[in-house]
């Protein structure tokens, strides 16, 4: 085989990556969308100094928390101004190294879980994986827009913080513990959702064996493990008093949905991300609510609860086979997108967003390896064929991916992508308007 190490595969991920990232660097800022007060007129950038760097790290500015970001805009606009290229080019260069991470978190997650595969396996496990989290078009927003920067920044932070904890787990070396708590911070300091790393390494905690013991017992919570945990739960509980003293984290449910409303929403959401990665069509920078609230929830919202309860029948299956990969995966997917699927009320316009996926994507991308891996070894007389599917999915998104990243030229050229969309939500609501049960109800009204 042509890749017989590390270093080759490390190196066909980056050559794929940038290949089809490559006309980022041709592409403008978003001028009327985002990047204007992210970037272009925010005056923590254009007033680079200590003073405004301090009163950027205690304060949110419009809705968000992002002073590690913000501060990368700052040096950058020092180094070389307003230069688009070169914002595009740090994007994707944070990318590539989260491309990286991901490699090593996966190959050591793999070799822990299924200490038989020899070196070569376990590359092409790794390599996978990174590679559909490198190139998959669902990525392309985060990578592509500026102003999404905080989101692959905080993946970056997000991926350290586990590499580094693997290599604790390992070595048993306390450095490598710090380095975790303190890339932790500066995870929140890119972007609020970095909140959720405790239970990430709770996740990785029981992928490697070290939680004995479900539910809690008064012994098990005096172990190693959940004492280790103590100053991330204490910093994600100041992390959230800080964020709702700011109005962001509040738990009411006042101006929002309903709760039933909001569950399914979640279950949908869920669906939908699983959908668009095996079958990346009809993507848009802009997923509108189905409803306004105060409405009623079309029935068919109902049958995202069946398709739920069949994702979790599969999990519990592989579970109780001892099919590990399959529940971390899972487990993976759904912690990365647990703040945003709207049980806890969002300050957000749309339902779903292609870089809510960006870390969740290495999840789903774990399973499906697996899956393709477990086929591959059930039909070995077949084995051309998983090459085959593998190929022409990569092939596909690839070019996918390319193309869409052109589309994020500038802010004329994006926007064009969602007329679709207002086309279909007018005449839906139109549909709702001149629907005669609803006309008999206004009538009465």
């Amino acid at each position: 085989m042509i890749f017989k190490n590390t270093k080759h595969w490390c190196f066909l991920l980056l050559l794929t990556t940038i290949i089809v990232f490559c006309p980022t660097f041709f592409n403008d800022f978003q001028n009327n969308w985002d990047d204007q007060w992210m970037l272009l007129n925010n005056p923590f950038v254009l007033d680079f100094t200590w003073d405004s760097i301090n009163y950027h790290l205690i304060s949110f500015y419009h809705g968000q928390y992002s002073p590690v970001n913000t501060i990368l805009y700052g040096v950058i606009y020092k180094l070389v101004g307003f230069n688009p290229g070169v914002y595009h080019g740090v994007c994707l260069l944070i990318h590539i190294l989260n491309v990286f991470l991901t490699f090593l978190i996966v190959k050591a997650c793999v070799s822990k879980v299924k200490p038989g595969f020899n070196n070569q396996r376990l590359n092409v496990y790794a390599s996978v994986v990174a590679l559909l989290f490198a190139i998959h078009p669902l990525q392309v927003e985060s990578v592509a827009w500026i102003s999404a920067s905080k989101v692959v920044l905080y993946g970056f932070f997000t991926l350290i913080c586990l590499w580094m904890y693997i290599r604790y787990m390992q070595s048993g070396r306390w450095i490598w513990y710090v380095g975790v708590i303190l890339s932790y911070v500066l995870g929140f300091g890119s972007k609020e959702q970095a909140i959720l790393l405790p239970v990430l390494l709770l996740a990785v905690d029981w992928l490697y064996g070290r939680l004995k013991s479900f539910p809690l017992t008064v012994r098990a919570i005096t172990n190693k493990v959940y004492l280790e945990k103590i100053p991330f739960f204490l910093l994600a509980a100041a992390m959230w008093y800080f964020s709702w003293q700011n109005n962001l984290g509040d738990l009411s449910i006042e101006n929002s949905y309903p709760i039933h409303q909001r569950l399914l929403f979640a279950m949908h959401s869920l669906m939908q991300y699983i959908f668009r990665f095996v079958a990346p069509v009809k993507l848009y920078y802009f997923y509108f609510y189905p409803i306004n609230i105060g409405e009623s929830l079309p029935l068919e919202y109902w049958f995202y609860l069946v398709l739920v309860l069949m994702v979790i029948l599969f999990v519990w299956e592989n579970y109780r086979k001892r099919n590990f990969l399959v529940v971390f995966g899972t487990v993976f997917f759904v912690l990365n997108l647990l703040l945003v699927l709207h049980i806890i009320p969002m300050p957000r316009k749309m339902i779903t967003a292609d870089r809510y996926m960006y870390l969740s994507v290495i999840g789903i991308a774990l399973v499906l390896i697996w899956l393709l891996d477990n086929l591959h070894q059930r039909f070995i007389k077949y084995r051309w064929l998983t090459i085959s599917l593998i190929s022409i999915f990569v092939l596909s998104i690839s070019i996918q991916s390319f193309l869409r990243t052109s589309e994020w030229k500038d802010s004329t050229s994006v926007k064009r992508n969602i007329q679709e969309l207002i086309k279909q939500r007018q005449e839906k609501q139109e549909a709702i308007v001149n629907n005669p049960l609803n006309q008999m109800s206004n009538e009465k009204e």
